[in-house]
């Protein structure tokens, strides 16, 4: 499946979405899905936390006015059904995150009232997708009138031991570092490539031994260029690692490094 609008960051996605009106978003739809790959990289049927959030043509003041989901608006229970429906009548063929968004994407523009819509985006999260952290996922973001998209594959919340630190106590014991992950102007090709992601993030933070966040942070990336990413991809990573045990009346320092994709 080919995404033909002009590829962008997800910060100028979002941005050029300042200037809408209004939206309206469903947050975490509960469905069970033929798509993706579970965390043992298999083909499988699994649940599924759908997030969308339309972008309106034209503010709500109408249906405000009139207290009645009229043309201005969209009917986030009739949605929230279509979606769903949407994404059971797929569930014969296995299909890739991106198809899924594209499916799901297709099924609110079809509720809505014609030329209601400009913008659409579908976040498609697997809670069961991920070993060590809370999952992973997959966020593709289009917008019909400037006519671009945004496609962005993270991880959340992925809890690793090792040995971090500079104080003598910390280089006796492991202790867990929290890394999220988000890979922005993602390949096509490269859309559920989250399991094997999140397995080299554990072997390369695993075997460490750094004394300080940065150090860790910053060669974790240049892994991820070397092995899975590559710098002449397209892809841009954005990594943020937390040390929950450092500071005992904190919740956890941190460090988060932004590595834009080559321009060579």
């Amino acid at each position: 499946m080919a995404d033909n609008p002009t590829l962008v960051r997800q910060s100028t996605w979002t941005t050029s979405q300042s200037e809408v009106t209004d939206k309206i978003s469903v947050r975490n739809l509960h469905v069970t899905a033929n798509a993706g790959f579970d965390v043992w990289e298999r083909r499988k049927m699994q649940p599924v936390l759908l997030t969308i959030s339309a972008s309106l043509s034209q503010s709500i003041d109408a249906a405000a006015e009139a207290d009645a989901v009229n043309e201005s608006t969209v009917h986030y229970g009739k949605l929230s059904k279509n979606v769903a429906l949407t994404v059971e009548n797929a569930a014969s063929t296995w299909l890739t995150s991106l198809e899924l968004a594209w499916f799901v994407a297709g099924a609110v523009f079809t509720t809505a009232p014609p030329g209601s819509l400009v913008a659409c985006e579908v976040d498609v999260f697997y809670p069961k997708a991920s070993m060590l952290g809370d999952g992973a996922g997959y966020i593709r973001s289009v917008d019909n009138f400037n006519d671009t998209i945004s496609r962005v594959l993270y991880l959340k919340n992925v809890r690793i031991p090792c040995i971090i630190g500079v104080n003598i106590h910390e280089r006796l014991l492991k202790q867990p570092v929290v890394v999220n992950l988000w890979v922005d102007c993602l390949p096509v090709h490269q859309t559920d490539e989250y399991t094997k992601v999140e397995q080299l993030l554990i072997n390369t933070i695993e075997s460490s031994s750094f004394e300080t966040l940065e150090s860790l942070a910053t060669m974790v990336v240049a892994q991820l260029r070397r092995d899975i990413f590559h710098p002449d991809g397209g892809a841009n990573i954005r990594l943020r690692v937390e040390k929950p045990m450092a500071v005992p009346f904190a919740d956890a320092p941190a460090i988060e490094i932004f590595r834009p994709a080559s321009k060579a």
